[in-house]
């Protein structure tokens, strides 16, 4: 948050699961040079692809899309045997907080992939300032009928981009 009350951008880490992580490092030795480049590359080739997509970020403000700008901070490394990919979404134009509901979710619009905030670090806000910022997290509530709409869905369908979203936790962000 800058001095003036105004997010312009959102820090995200994902630590991706231990069979996923496995995956990409398949047949690489455990501390070879070859495995420190898959994993030093791994951020750049996520974030491209992540691009068209909005790296699986909305953001709105009092209900308006934030469009996220390009992401050129970005880096991955290894916690333990899980790939950690650490990334900053800059906004196409700040949010104010103190005088607008802001609201983000992470979600992948073509395919479900569950994204959580982890509990014991909890999305916040970073600032030199003192803020009196509230974070909280929402999880997400799907109707049956939703659900139902989830699991009638044939995998050679068109994704439907809305759909992620109902799935998704939502972190609203309130500074007084």
């Amino acid at each position: 948050m800058s001095a003036e009350g105004l997010i312009s951008a959102i820090e995200e880490e994902w630590l991706f699961d231990d069979m996923y992580s496995s995956a990409i490092l398949e047949g690489l030795a455990d501390n070879g040079a070859e495995k420190e480049v898959a994993v030093r590359d791994f951020a750049a080739e996520v974030i491209g692809n992540l691009g068209p997509y909005g790296y699986f970020m909305k953001v709105a403000e009092d209900g308006r899309p934030v469009q996220i700008d390009t992401v050129t901070q970005f880096k991955s490394e290894m916690k333990g045997e899980q790939l950690l990919l650490s990334f900053t979404a800059p906004l196409a134009r700040p949010v104010d907080p103190q005088h607008h509901a802001v609201q983000f979710s992470v979600y992948d619009p073509t395919y479900f992939i569950r994204m959580v905030h982890r509990p014991d670090d909890p999305p916040s806000i970073k600032s030199k300032e003192k803020n009196h910022c509230r974070v909280h997290v929402e999880p997400p509530n799907p109707s049956p009928a939703t659900i139902a709409r989830a699991f009638a869905l044939d995998r050679g369908a068109s994704p439907d981009d809305t759909l992620g979203d109902l799935f998704a936790e939502k972190v609203h962000i309130r500074c007084k």
